[in-house]
C-alpha cells in the first residue's frame, strides 16, 4: 500500500524542540504503561517524519533502563485535528525483534463496538472467500490488541457453521494509516494443528509478481548459502498460501544446478508487521519439464 509521502528528516535543529521532547516521552510512557516497565526519558536524539493521513514521526531517543543509558525507536502516528496520537512501535535500536507490546485487553466494554464487530465481519467474509466457505458471523465474544507496525488485533468470536454456532480465533492486523487491513490468522477455537487449515492458490496470474519471485530467490539464496550450493533461479512455476501466524508460502520453482534445470519446492513462512521472513523447507522435486 503507498503512503502519501517519503520519510524525511525535520528541520535541522527542531529536534530537540518541546514538541518532538513531547511526543519521545509520550512514547516512553506508553511503553512503560503497556510493558510495566521502569524506562526513564533522557533526551531526543533525531526526528524524521512521514505524511500519511496525518504525519507519521520516526524519533530516536536515550532513555535510562536499569540505569544503564539505551537508545531506542518510536514510530508515533499523529493527526492533530483531530487530537489524536498514537505509538505505532517501539523498540531497542539493533533489536527488530522487540516491539511495543504485550497483547493488552482493549478497554472493558468496547470489545462489542462497531470497529470491532466490523474487524470480524471481514474476518469471516476473508475465511469465507479463501476456503469457498459459509461462516455466519453471529458476534464478537473478546479483542485483544497489540502495538507492531500498526495494530494487531487478536479477536474470539462466535459464527454459524451448517446450522451450529462455532468458536473462532483471528489475528488481523491493520495499519490505519494507509488503510490496510490483512488476516494473519483464522482457527476454530482449540484447534492449534496449522496443517487443518487450508492451503488455497494465490489469485490467478498473480505467481509471476515481483512479490513471489523475489521470495522465490530469497528461498534459493537461503538454499545456496546453507548447502554451499550454487543453484540460479530461473522463474516461479506456482505459489500457494496458507494464513497461520503470518502467511506461509508454498512456492514451486525452476533453477539450474550445474548447467540442467530442475525443479524445486519451498516453504516460506512470512510475517510482514515484524518484518519476517524464513525458509521452512527447500527441495528437490524434479526435473523442470522438457529439461
Amino acid at each position: 500500500m503507498a503512503n502519501i509521502g517519503g520519510i524525511t528528516d525535520v528541520p535541522a535543529g527542531s529536534e530537540n524542540s518541546v514538541k518532538y521532547q513531547d511526543l519521545a516521552r509520550f512514547a516512553v510512557q506508553d511503553f512503560n504503561q503497556k510493558q510495566n516497565a521502569l524506562l526513564e526519558f533522557v533526551k531526543v536524539l533525531g526526528v524524521k517524519q512521514q505524511e500519511v493521513a496525518g504525519m507519521m514521526y520516526y524519533i530516536t531517543l536515550e532513555a535510562i533502563d536499569g540505569g544503564k543509558k539505551k537508545t531506542y525507536e518510536t514510530k508515533i502516528w499523529e493527526k492533530e485535528w483531530e487530537k489524536f496520537k498514537e505509538v505505532q512501535e517501539f523498540k531497542l535500536v539493533g533489536d527488530d525483534t522487540i516491539k511495543i507490546g504485550g497483547i493488552t485487553d482493549v478497554p472493558a466494554g468496547s470489545e462489542n463496538s462497531v470497529k470491532y464487530q466490523d474487524l470480524a465481519r471481514f474476518a469471516v467474509q476473508d475465511f469465507n472467500q479463501k476456503q469457498n466457505a459459509r461462516l455466519e458471523f453471529v458476534k464478537v465474544l473478546s479483542v485483544k490488541q497489540q502495538v507492531v507496525s500498526g495494530m494487531m488485533y487478536y479477536i474470539t468470536l462466535e459464527a454459524i457453521d451448517g446450522g451450529k454456532k462455532k468458536t473462532y480465533e483471528t489475528m488481523i492486523w491493520v495499519k490505519e494509516w494507509e488503510k490496510f487491513k490483512e488476516v494473519q490468522e483464522f482457527k476454530l477455537a482449540g484447534d492449534d494443528d496449522p496443517d487443518k487449515r487450508g492451503i488455497t492458490d494465490v489469485p490467478g496470474g498473480s505467481e509471476n509478481s515481483v512479490k513471489y519471485e523475489d521470495l522465490a530467490r530469497f528461498a534459493v539464496q537461503d538454499f545456496n548459502q546453507k548447502q554451499n550450493a550454487l543453484l540460479e533461479f530461473v522463474k516461479v512455476l506456482s505459489v500457494k498460501q496458507q494464513v497461520v501466524q503470518g502467511i506461509m508460502y508454498y512456492i514451486t520453482l525452476e533453477a539450474i544446478d550445474g548447467g540442467k534445470k530442475k525443479t524445486y519446492e519451498t516453504k516460506i513462512w512470512v510475517k510482514e508487521w515484524e518484518n519476517f521472513k524464513e525458509v521452512q523447507e527447500f527441495k528437490l522435486a524434479g526435473d523442470a519439464p522438457g529439461s
